[in-house]
């Protein structure tokens, strides 16, 4: 039963078309020992239904269907009239003085009940709430005895009367709130037995646990430690890595220089590369054009050749020629000698015979007539003289055909010693020509080997050049590629101070909003740590995107940690809330899986968030 504000009593009732009193009607002031009496029908029971009615008893109660039968009513005319309208009004007086209206008036031709405290309209539940306060309940009907109800509470077995005791007192309405009670106690007795059957292991397990605990505080001191200490270290390579990347600066930069420098080389090789091009291609040109004078010395040689070999064999032919004309000529003027002995011979013989014949003549001038011949001499004289004359015809044929012969043979010999003069001039003439050839082939010979000593050095020459470019292309792509690895590592040097800056960030973000905001517990990464190092990969796979999320205690903090953000015009994070988070059971049968899977339950040290990965698996 609720605590009495103060101890009061019904004052006085004001009534109003209720029942059987008609039009408004004040009945009190009541005292502390008040009894109403009059005859049969004199409204004394209606009475006790105002005041029940005004106290918030149903109609049911106060012998009436519905509101409207308890409006006052002369007929039944009158009853069927709308707008009829009633209440009943009770001053509640309180022990101080201080008077407390309560009224309830039937609205609506007796559609509703309007409930009011001290003139103000109010809901049943503030109604009953204030009466409750007085300590009168409704439901209950603490506050009247009617007529019959001593007898039917002697009538009653205790069980009744319990039940009676507790509608008065109130305590029925808590009855469904004990029995649910009574079951929870029969779960904690239940619960108690269990747990003092296992008070020796539990007791254990809290000496264990609090040496663990002891182990934990003192891991947990070493993690500290351990973060101070890596805090350092990471200052310490950032320190490093500046210094670092100024030296690599410092080597970039002379790296530059030194590809500005090669670059100018490369250009100054270039440069040279083309003009020697240039200068091997006007070389090559007259190379080309020496190779074809040689080639055109060749084929001149070539188509001279013939017709030298046919000169050496004119010469030769001439020669033999020249040999068999000397040695016919050596017989020619042999037998010349001869004719000319013989024909000397002949002159002698005949000039002889001539003077001969002179002295026979002046012998026979001499003697005239006086010589006279025989017959036979005379025959002998004229057969002689014929035979001389037929010899002397006979020699002078031969004479003449000797002179002819002979002048034959001058002219041939004449011809021939034209003709040998005319071969000697020839064999002079091939002989020089020959010698001019072979001078010209040796000359040609000569310049030949010179273009191909030149053109081997200029061989030399393009492929010195072609190595030196080679060897400056070759130094200057090693330049550009250590000009890219330096590239390379400065952006991931900036890349790892990025992400170093981002994480102290991150880290100072998040230790303010732990300072500001009492339900922010950390980043993940710093509250979900995996017992080994060989989980780290895996465990960061399995956080994906919730790496850097923020867990807090609900979402009213999440909300107030990002406007906090907002307002600092901080990065954007990702919070978690804890009670928004539900749990799933975990798999036992995934522990028995097997090979090296293991679930990130058992991976990780944070245990009041390890419900975030209790069901994910992964190979470590």
């Amino acid at each position: 039963m609720p605590a009495l504000t103060s101890l009061g009593k019904v004052h006085r009732l004001e009534l109003e078309n209720f029942k059987s009193y008609k039009g408004h009607q004040v009945i009190g002031p009541f005292y502390d020992f008040t009894a109403i009496i009059g005859p049969n029908g004199s409204g004394k029971s209606n009475l006790m239904d105002a005041i029940s009615f005004v106290l918030g008893v149903r109609s049911g109660h106060l012998r009436g269907a519905q509101l409207k039968d308890l409006i006052y009513a002369y007929d039944d005319r009158e009853k069927e009239q709308r707008g009829r309208r009633a209440y009943v009004k009770l001053v509640y007086l309180l022990s101080s003085g201080t008077e407390i209206e309560f009224m309830r008036a039937i609205t609506g031709g007796g559609g509703g009940s309007e409930y009011r405290i001290d003139g103000k309209v109010v809901s049943w539940d503030q109604y009953n709430e204030r009466l409750r306060e007085l300590g009168i309940l409704v439901k209950a009907r603490n506050f009247l005895v009617f007529q019959g109800d001593v007898e039917s509470i002697a009538s009653k077995n205790p069980k009744e009367l319990t039940a009676l005791i507790e509608q008065i007192s109130g305590s029925e309405e808590h009855k469904r709130d004990y029995e649910e009670l009574q079951e929870q106690k029969d779960v904690a007795e239940e619960q108690s037995a269990l747990a003092y059957q296992n008070k020796k292991n539990i007791v254990m397990e809290r000496k264990q646990k609090k040496e663990q605990k002891e182990e934990a505080e003192k891991h947990l001191r070493l993690q500290e430690k351990l973060k101070l200490l890596k805090t350092e270290h990471f200052l310490w390579q950032l320190y490093n890595i500046e210094k670092d990347i100024e030296k690599m600066n410092a080597e970039l930069e002379d790296e530059k220089k030194s590809q500005q420098e090669l670059l100018h080389e490369l250009d100054v090789y270039e440069h040279e590369r083309r003009e020697n091009q240039k200068v091997m291609a006007k070389y090559q040109k007259e190379i080309s054009k020496c190779e074809r004078k040689i080639a055109e010395k060749n084929n001149k040689l070539d188509r001279n050749q013939p017709e030298l070999l046919k000169l050496e064999q004119t010469i030769s032919r001439i020669k033999s020629k020249i040999n068999s004309t000397h040695k016919e000529l050596n017989k020619k003027e042999e037998e010349r000698k001869r004719h000319d002995s013989k024909v000397e011979k002949l002159h002698n013989d005949l000039s002889s015979l001539n003077e001969r014949l002179q002295n026979l003549e002046g012998q026979g001038q001499d003697v005239g007539g006086r010589i006279e011949f025989a017959d036979d001499q005379l025959q002998e004289y004229y057969r002689i003289k014929e035979e001389a004359g037929k010899r002397t015809t006979k020699l002078n044929d031969e004479k003449e055909l000797l002179d002819r012969q002979q002048r034959a043979d001058i002219e041939a010999q004449k011809y021939s010693e034209e003709n040998l003069q005319q071969l000697r001039g020839r064999l002079e003439e091939l002989n020089s020509l020959e010698a001019e050839m072979r001078v010209k082939q040796k000359k040609s010979q000569d310049e030949k080997r010179m273009y191909e000593e030149e053109l081997i050095l200029l061989k030399r020459e393009e492929q010195e050049m072609r190595r030196n470019h080679q060897e400056s292309r070759n130094q200057c792509e090693s330049v550009k590629l250590k000009i890219i690895e330096f590239e390379n590592m400065i952006r991931e040097l900036k890349a790892d101070r990025h992400d170093n800056e981002r994480d102290a960030k991150l880290s100072q973000t998040v230790d303010t909003l732990k300072r500001l905001f009492a339900g922010v517990h950390g980043r993940m990464t710093d509250l979900c740590r995996p017992t080994s190092k060989k989980y780290n990969l895996a465990v960061t796979v399995a956080m994906g995107r919730f790496m850097d999320a923020v867990v807090v205690e609900d979402e009213n903090i999440g909300k107030e940690c990002i406007k906090y953000l907002k307002e600092q015009m901080l990065p954007p994070q990702t919070f978690i809330p804890l009670q928004s988070v539900r749990v799933k059971q975990v798999n036992e049968r995934l522990r028995h899986l097997g090979g090296t899977a293991k679930l990130v339950f058992d991976v990780i040290q944070y245990p009041a968030i390890r419900f975030l990965y209790s069901i994910t698996e992964f190979n470590v």
